[in-house]
């Protein structure tokens, strides 16, 4: 299987996410966020973590954050995306240990599928009462099903030190000359190295981080001025800040907010 891709483009979205219906094949990736998949039609091969398996109606796939897995075939599921900060409980519960990929007790499987369905069909729900279903979710699964330790395949180690730097200095002025100095590592052989794995460039994703930053920031102040919170993020000219901007949500942020 390939050498799996840092899917950035997932992680630009902080909200719970859940969907049902039809699905294809996806190459191996991996990001941020949680994923349950609740499996709603038979024979469908899944690999999470280098280890494949294949899945039935009613199985359920846990897949942790920052594991590589790949969909190997069409399939139709419940498909649920837990951001990390979503509830920091869950990151406290699953910090050191995690599910194993696949849980194939269908008959208990079958209890927690009514909290999919009302996860799903209530859109409006207020973000405390999914919080309650999530940890019912979470819960369930850890109480019913053994877990194992939570370990990040060693080819990733390294890139996921990378990642961990950027998320905690990007508000800092840093580069590729600063952070391949700091890994001590030639900044041409680190360029291509980080471009190969993650699947974009490292001054593309350093400017994706400052405005997921942004992004929080921009809720919680929301009467501040854009352009100071652009600088509190790691921005440091303006012109960026909004190409960026552009470039993730396909428009400004004026008319973004105005929607």
């Amino acid at each position: 299987m390939k050498q799996p891709f840092y899917e950035y483009h997932r992680d630009k979205d902080e909200k719970m996410m859940i969907s049902c219906g039809n699905a294809g094949v996806v190459s191996n990736h991996f990001h941020r966020n949680i994923e349950i998949h609740y499996i709603l039609s038979d024979n469908t091969r899944i690999s999470v973590g280098g280890e494949e398996f294949i899945t039935n109606t009613n199985d359920i796939v846990f897949i942790h954050n920052y594991m590589p897995h790949a969909i190997l075939g069409a399939h139709k599921k419940y498909f649920l995306i837990i951001p990390p900060y979503y509830a920091n409980d869950l990151d406290k519960s699953l910090s050191k240990k995690t599910l194993l990929p696949h849980l194939g007790d269908r008959e208990f499987n079958r209890t927690l599928l009514p909290i999919l369905e009302k996860l799903h069909q209530s859109t409006d729900m207020p973000s405390l009462v999914k919080k309650g279903y999530l940890d019912i979710l979470i819960g369930s699964l850890l109480a019913h099903y053994p877990t194992m330790p939570t370990k990040n395949p060693a080819d990733l180690d390294f890139v996921l030190s990378i990642l961990s730097y950027i998320e905690e200095h990007s508000a800092e002025p840093i580069d590729l000359a600063t952070i391949s100095d700091h890994f001590g590592y030639n900044k041409y052989y680190f360029s291509r190295l980080f471009n190969r794995t993650v699947g974009t460039n490292l001054t593309s994703y350093i400017s994706f981080v400052r405005l997921r930053t942004f992004m929080r920031l921009y809720k919680e102040h929301k009467r501040e001025k854009i352009s100071k919170l652009a600088s509190l993020a790691g921005f440091d000219s303006l012109p960026t800040f909004y190409r960026t901007f552009a470039n993730v949500y396909g428009t400004s942020p004026k008319e973004y907010f105005a929607k």
